[in-house]
């Protein structure tokens, strides 16, 4: 799932300060405000390493959880169980300090530090079972493009669209409902949203042949109900299934490969295609995509960031499409974010695009905007 790429709300003070600190908290404000710049000069190497990451939002925020482990309680302010407290407002001032142009795009939410995992995690695991009750969940649509720019369809991109904190991405709350039974709910209805979205594109002639792709979570995909579920939701429907990309991380594909393919077999009798998302990441090998029946590969953009600039990157992604080309497997290249690398994917033969090149996830009506536009 490519969840990283959201353009999120930002709310520099999400929780009321009284709710949260004590009166003697409150009058260690201003010590706090003065001890910020010794703060961001003692960890300033560390800061630097976490731009690096600024784009994997989970590995940035346990970085950043370790360091803010490491920052003496002297010069944080703490909550009433005793957690370390660090809020946007501060965690913005302590990258604009040093010239970190991205820091108002990674932290879009509060962060309560604690000294266990427990205590790490934000407070979402007993609200989220009332988020699809409260209609709070929400698809984004990510553009995807072809070799002239055109709009083939878009990746829709789950949200959680939270009162408190803000625009959500799901690498903050997916692994949580993965723990319980909540992602065969969140599943369903991603997968009900974005077919009844389906047939009213299908109505419309500026629409009707844009393709729709959807991530499938592990725990959704091995579900004994799956196929059936789908089958039943296609037939009330009654889209086009092959506008419908069902995603799978390579590394589910590859595991217990062969009922996978078995699986994914007997989806493909409904019409629907496959996508392979985020190859690269994993440990899969190119030998394995002869067995999978995938239609479409999606290559991560940490495999080709550099392809513009770095000669073996771009040897590596060349080989990449001509053996899936070879196979019949379309490749999309993701988080495409520059015209260079625009360029240089089609010079090598990429024949579809996705990235903030093209737009970031947008609401709906955005997106349809962008379609009107466009025709």
């Amino acid at each position: 799932m490519n969840t990283l790429y959201a353009d999120q709300t930002t709310d520099d003070n999400p929780i009321p300060c009284e709710k949260v600190m004590t009166k003697k908290l409150k009058k260690t404000a201003a010590h706090v405000r003065q001890n910020q710049y010794a703060l961001t000069k003692k960890h300033s190497r560390t800061l630097q390493i976490l731009q690096k990451n600024a784009d994997k939002l989970h590995v940035f925020n346990s970085q950043l959880t370790q360091l803010i482990d490491a920052i003496p309680n002297t010069i944080l302010l703490k909550d009433r169980d005793g957690r370390k407290l660090i809020t946007n407002k501060l965690t913005k001032r302590l990258f604009k300090l040093h010239d970190l142009a991205w820091y108002g795009k990674t932290i879009s939410t509060p962060l309560e530090i604690g000294t266990d995992h427990e205590h790490g995690r934000m407070p979402l695991e007993s609200e989220l079972p009332f988020a699809l009750e409260k209609r709070q969940l929400k698809l984004y649509y990510q553009i995807q493009v072809d070799r002239d720019s055109q709009i083939l369809g878009a990746e829709a991109l789950l949200r959680w669209e939270h009162p408190q904190y803000g625009l959500i991405v799901p690498e903050q709350f997916i692994p949580i409902a993965e723990q319980t039974a909540l992602i065969l709910p969140i599943g369903a209805w991603v997968l009900q949203t974005a077919c009844k979205q389906l047939k009213l594109w299908q109505n419309d002639p500026l629409k009707k042949n844009l393709s729709l792709a959807v991530n499938i979570s592990p725990r959704q995909f091995s579900h004994p109900e799956f196929a059936e579920q789908l089958r039943q939701l296609l037939k009330k429907t009654g889209i086009n299934p092959a506008l419908l990309k069902l995603e799978l991380t390579e590394s589910l594909m590859l595991h217990d490969i062969a009922n996978t393919i078995e699986k994914m077999e007997k989806l493909k009798q409904l019409g629907v295609r496959f996508s392979m998302d985020n190859f690269g990441t994993g440990y899969s090998s190119l030998s394995h995509l002869k067995k999978l029946p995938i239609d479409q590969l999606k290559i991560d953009q940490f495999l080709m960031r550099d392809i513009a600039i770095d000669s073996c990157d771009a040897m590596i992604v060349k080989t990449i499409i001509d053996m899936t080309n070879k196979l019949g497997v379309n490749v999309i290249g993701g988080g495409v974010e520059t015209e260079q690398q625009f360029t240089c994917l089609k010079q090598l033969g990429c024949s579809a695009y996705q990235g903030f090149l093209f737009g970031k996830p947008m609401p709906l009506d955005e997106f349809e905007k962008r379609i009107s536009v466009a025709a």
